[in-house]
């Protein structure tokens, strides 16, 4: 076995295994993060600008080995946050709110789904 501080940080060696799902949730991820980012240049309110950031953290930390499928929830209740932040300040782009809330229920969706599907398969090894 490898020394864990001579591994790679990326998990280059599982990309080639991922199914859609989770393709698809790194999609439903960027463009969540694009539309939020978009709606703070137009708007300057700094929680846009944080929700873009914290996205494309997430998007970031999913290729590195310190994912852990326990981090689906927490992008849960993220996504959740992010209805509430919409509903009280982004009404006035029913367009991008629209697409955005389409997003993050593709992505909901699919984070219960492969946390469910990672955390059967750890219980089975």
């Amino acid at each position: 076995m490898a020394d864990p501080d001579t591994r790679s940080v990326f998990r280059t060696g599982e990309i080639g295994s991922w199914g859609a799902p989770y393709w698809i949730g790194l999609l439903c991820s960027a463009g969540i993060a694009a539309i939020n980012l978009y709606v703070w240049t137009q708007t300057a309110m700094p929680q846009f600008l944080a929700i873009a950031g914290s996205f494309t953290f997430g998007i970031g930390l999913f290729f590195t080995r310190f994912w852990s499928p326990a981090l689906y929830l927490v992008g849960v209740v993220h996504v959740i946050a992010l209805g509430v932040v919409w509903a009280l300040g982004g009404r006035a782009f029913l367009v991008l709110g629209v697409a955005n809330g389409v997003f993050s229920v593709g992505l909901l969706a699919i984070a219960l789904s492969l946390f469910f599907a990672e955390h059967r398969a750890g219980d089975d090894s």
